[in-house]
């Protein structure tokens, strides 16, 4: 799996890339993750909000999660979690209509 992590305005650090690369690899391992794009990024000055948004190709789609929460670690817990609820939807539903039409063509 491919990850590309982009980092505006210096809102990520090489502790919460790596971490991002930890969480995604475990990701892959339970679904068929093409590749991923991660974009963080830090808003305001005074009052920070940070952004974590991750993209994921899977066979057949793209999924989407963006979350944004006061520490980056805390937006980037909150994008995988859901992106994984996400990604075991597209499961339960891509392998639902491929044995829809399994069934079809046997019958």
């Amino acid at each position: 799996m491919n990850i590309k992590i982009a980092d505006r305005h210096e809102s990520g650090t090489n502790g919460i890339r790596t971490y991002i690369e930890t969480e995604l690899q475990t990701l892959a391992d339970k679904y068929e993750i093409l590749d991923a794009d991660v974009i963080l990024d830090q808003e305001g000055h005074t009052g920070r909000e940070f952004t974590a948004e991750i993209i994921v190709h899977v066979k057949g789609a793209k999924l989407l999660a963006k979350e944004v929460s006061e520490e980056i670690g805390k937006s980037v817990d909150l994008a995988v979690k859901t992106l994984e609820k996400q990604l075991k939807k597209h499961k339960e539903t891509h392998f639902a209509s491929m044995e829809l039409k399994r069934h079809a063509v046997a019958k």
